[in-house]
């Protein structure tokens, strides 16, 4: 009932790419946008937190764009294993897995950038992103065989 070697290895590279591309646009994003909140940054909490906010923006905006990138590849899993079996259970899959890409798109550091807002900094919600990204890569690999 497990996976065979080939399926173990197309399942780790696929995983292995996924994390791979939301880490680099991850911080791609977070270098393009966090120097657009400095000046609020620095007028909410003063000059000397901008390096440790800076640090906690780029770590949120990496995970985030991993799990979002994690989803993609489980909602294209999905929509596959629908297509070929027209599985109700499949299609609810897919509805979930597009609900939570909709919750992490908006949880982007970067929107609220651009929105003019300032993003949560505390470290309990990268603690939150961070065991998100620990049960999709769980569910992707499951999801896989």
């Amino acid at each position: 009932m497990g996976m065979n070697i080939e399926s173990r290895a197309k399942a780790t590279l696929i995983m292995t790419t996924l994390l791979a591309v939301g880490l680099i646009l991850g911080y791609l994003i977070a270098a393009g946008t966090f120097p657009k909140l400095e000046k609020r940054i620095e007028d909410k909490f003063g000059k000397r937190a901008i390096g440790a906010i800076r640090q906690i923006y780029v770590f949120k905006s990496i995970i985030i764009m991993v799990n979002i990138s994690l989803l993609f590849g489980l909602l294209a899993v999905y929509i596959y294993s629908f297509l070929r079996t027209s599985s109700s259970f499949l299609l609810g899959l897919s509805i979930f897995i597009g609900v939570l890409l909709i919750q992490s798109v908006l949880s982007l550091p970067a929107l609220h950038a651009f929105l003019s807002t300032l993003p949560n900094f505390g470290l309990i919600g990268v603690l939150q992103d961070i065991f998100e990204m620990i049960a999709l890569v769980i569910l992707f690999y499951l999801s896989m065989e």
